[in-house]
């Protein structure tokens, strides 16, 4: 810092000179002052352009053991889906009776956050056989044991309010199980479901204060609403969401490394292909049959069918 401190010095006294010795001084400062940026190890860098190389995935070391195929699905439908960072409970839901998949699509059909309309989609002819017009769903997908309805959670908008509703899709019939009793604390009560017991038994949640969950129980027979005990919020387990990685007849597995590659093994064949790469995977679905797998990524839902191949 002297050394620097002391060129300016001399410049200033040199400026006051005559100009001929001014404008050569000038000229020697600004040599010195290169000298003085290497002194004080300020230096110049050059960029080179560099070139990406792809980058070779491979297997996991706890799969390294099965034979590696390109492919073992064939590709159904790329749809969208509602993005979300909170629980919402599952946003997928195959029917339990038929190879129809639920789930929770943006209203503009192209992107949303945490509310959408209920979709419900048929692989087998690719097309959407109902949708929830105007509807704020939240999630929480729960077919009934038969498939012939489905509860999930709704936010409305008018009060700003969570409900639970069960609908019909055969005939799009609707019911709402809290009604004007959907405040059960003084936010948003948020609810959530259980399970259904049964046909006629339905387990759902309802927030009643910053550490309070109320239980109840729907009956869908007699369509009353039972309330049940309270419990505290860590013990809710309502909307967590459940993954399936292996398909209901075992012989299908899923499985995401560490750097969010999907992979699928056919446990009977002994065989693993890459599904997705570098691609987060949210929700993994298999049909009741095995026949279909439904993936859920940061905002899309990908359908695949198993034990084919695209290239086919």
């Amino acid at each position: 810092m002297r050394t620097l401190k002391k060129c300016m010095l001399q410049f200033k006294k040199m400026m006051k000179s005559k100009p001929f010795f001014a404008t050569l001084f000038i000229l020697a400062f600004i040599v010195l002052l290169s000298g003085c940026s290497s002194f004080f190890g300020i230096t110049t860098t050059t960029t080179e352009e560099a070139t990406a190389t792809p980058t070779v995935i491979a297997l996991p070391t706890q799969l390294s053991v099965q034979a590696r195929v390109e492919s073992q699905t064939c590709d159904i439908a790329q749809l969208v889906a509602i993005q979300t960072d909170d629980k919402q409970g599952d946003l997928m839901a195959w029917s339990p009776d038929a190879e129809l998949l639920a789930f929770v699509q943006p209203v503009n059909q192209y992107s949303g956050w945490y509310i959408g309309d209920l979709v419900i989609y048929d692989p087998q002819t690719q097309e959407v056989v109902f949708t929830s017009k105007d509807k704020a769903v939240f999630g929480d997908l729960n077919w009934a044991p038969n498939g012939s309805a489905l509860a999930y959670a709704e936010l409305d908008q008018d009060t700003g309010t969570y409900t639970v509703k069960i609908v019909t899709p055969d005939d799009g019939s609707e019911m709402d199980l809290f009604g004007d009793l959907a405040q059960t604390d003084t936010y948003a009560s948020k609810k959530g479901i259980l399970s259904w017991k049964s046909m006629s038994d339905l387990s759902i949640t309802s927030m009643c204060g910053s550490d309070c969950v109320r239980l109840f129980q729907y009956n869908y027979v007699s369509q009353t609403l039972n309330e049940r005990e309270e419990i505290r919020y860590n013990e809710n387990t309502s909307l967590d969401l459940e993954n399936e990685l292996e398909s209901p007849d075992g012989n299908w597995q899923v499985s995401l490394d560490e750097k969010d590659n999907c992979w699928l093994t056919s446990v009977g064949e002994n065989r693993i292909s890459l599904l997705l790469a570098n691609t987060e995977v949210m929700e993994v679905k298999f049909s009741k049959e095995s026949r279909y797998l439904a993936l859920r990524t940061y905002e899309q839902v990908l359908i695949y069918e198993l034990g084919c191949s695209s290239a086919e």
